[in-house]
C-alpha cells in the first residue's frame, strides 16, 4: 500500500510523495503524469481540429474557389477605397489640429 493510500484525508497527500491520487491530481494538477496526460489530450484534439480545418479549406477551395476569389477581389477593392478614405480623414484631422495649435500658440 502506498503512502497516499494510508492517509486519512486526500488533502494530506503531499504532491512530493511517490503517488498522487487521481482526484487530487485533477484538482491541483500536482502529478506530472496526470498533467502530461491532460496536456497530451488537449494537444491531440487541437491537432485534430487543425487537420480538419485544413482539409475543409482544400475542399471549399475546390468547390467554390472561383466565387471566393471573386468575392475577395470585391472586398479588396471596396475596403481599399474605404482605407484610403480613412487615411484622408486622418490627414484632415491632423491638419485641423495643427491649425488650432497655431491659433492658440502664435
Amino acid at each position: 500500500m502506498s503512502s497516499c493510500e494510508t492517509v486519512s484525508s486526500q488533502d494530506q497527500c503531499d504532491s512530493a510523495q511517490e503517488c498522487c491520487p487521481v482526484e487530487k491530481s485533477l484538482e491541483d494538477l500536482c502529478c506530472p503524469v496526470e498533467t502530461s496526460a491532460k496536456m497530451g489530450n488537449k494537444a491531440f484534439f487541437e491537432a485534430m481540429h487543425q487537420v480538419q480545418v485544413e482539409s475543409l479549406k482544400e475542399k471549399i477551395k475546390i468547390a467554390w474557389g472561383e466565387k471566393i476569389d471573386q468575392k475577395s477581389d470585391a472586398l479588396v477593392k471596396a475596403l481599399g477605397t474605404h482605407w484610403h478614405s480613412m487615411l484622408e480623414q486622418a490627414k484632415a484631422q491632423k491638419e485641423l489640429r495643427e491649425e488650432i495649435q497655431k491659433i492658440y500658440f502664435s
